[in-house]
């Protein structure tokens, strides 16, 4: 965060105070649903639906139906792109030195 952005904050909690209010600073997870982290991933929901049932995608459950902690997103498509990189490296290597 910049710090243009923490002097904005601090001005809206002091405005907030002068003002007799009171302000709550409050964190949480940010959750996907499967939908949404196969828009992300330009895959189907029944992929990313096999993927978490597999055991590849770690989600928990929210009622009957999962949700994808947002790290847990990152971390499951940074592996992925990388390996499709390491495959795709691996064939251009074939291609150029006829392995």
């Amino acid at each position: 965060m910049s710090p243009s952005t923490w002097d904005e904050i601090k001005d809206y909690i002091a405005a907030a105070e002068a003002a007799g209010e009171v302000v709550e600073i409050t964190s949480r997870t940010e959750l996907l649903t499967p939908a949404q982290a196969a828009a992300r991933l330009g895959v189907s929901r029944a992929t990313i639906a096999r993927r978490i049932e597999s055991g590849d995608i770690h989600a928990i459950k929210v009622g009957s139906h999962h949700k994808i902690p947002l790290r847990e997103f990152e971390r499951f498509r940074d592996e992925r792109a990388a390996r499709l990189i390491r495959a795709t490296s691996e064939e251009i290597e074939a291609d150029l030195y006829g392995a």
